[in-house]
């Protein structure tokens, strides 16, 4: 089933607005062959979701999908999608900045402000790393100058951080070895 572009970038506008009442920031991306918004904190630019708009198993309803592919809500429940949004990315964020505001403190000098974009080197390996350890989230901190994951646990998340790709591994290796 086939949906013209306009319908699409409509029901992401309508997300965007209630994305915007949820605190997030909403940048929507429709130059691609697949129209797709990106939400983010504005200060933890470097992560977020980037969601599109996908057909249903009923005809004439699409879901607001998630980056790792979650249906989120109807396209009729742009509020719902928002929700969901917000709880997705609520833990990520929060650790991000506990994170920052930790080696802040500890070192007592001031970071520099990121790119709004991620640094396209290190999209590579994010996405090998995101392939190799399913269901963990990685990126790069331009804040920290250090590689991130957190990595999931039930009803546990734990946050580890590391210099480089590879102590990056190890530690996602150690931690899943004592859970």
């Amino acid at each position: 089933m086939s949906v013209p572009l306009s319908s699409i970038t409509v029901h992401l506008d309508r997300l965007a607005q209630e994305i915007v009442r949820e605190g997030w920031r909403a940048v929507p991306l429709y130059d691609g062959p697949h129209p797709l918004l990106r939400v983010f904190d504005p200060d933890v630019p470097e992560f977020g979701e980037s969601i599109t708009l996908a057909p249903g198993a009923t005809s004439g309803i699409w879901w607001y999908r998630s980056s790792t592919g979650e249906d989120l809500a109807p396209h009729t429940k742009p509020i719902r999608a928002a929700e969901r949004i917000t709880r997705i990315l609520i833990p990520y964020v929060t650790a991000a900045l506990a994170a920052r505001t930790r080696l802040r403190e500890a070192s007592k000098s001031p970071r520099p402000t990121p790119l709004a974009d991620p640094d396209p080197s290190h999209a590579h390996t994010i996405a090998e790393l995101r392939e190799r350890f399913e269901g963990v989230v990685c990126w790069w901190g331009a804040y920290t100058k250090e590689w991130w994951a957190i990595l999931s646990g039930g009803t546990q998340w734990e946050i580890v951080n590391a210099p480089d790709p590879d102590a990056l591994i190890q530690l996602i290796l150690e931690t899943r070895a004592h859970r």
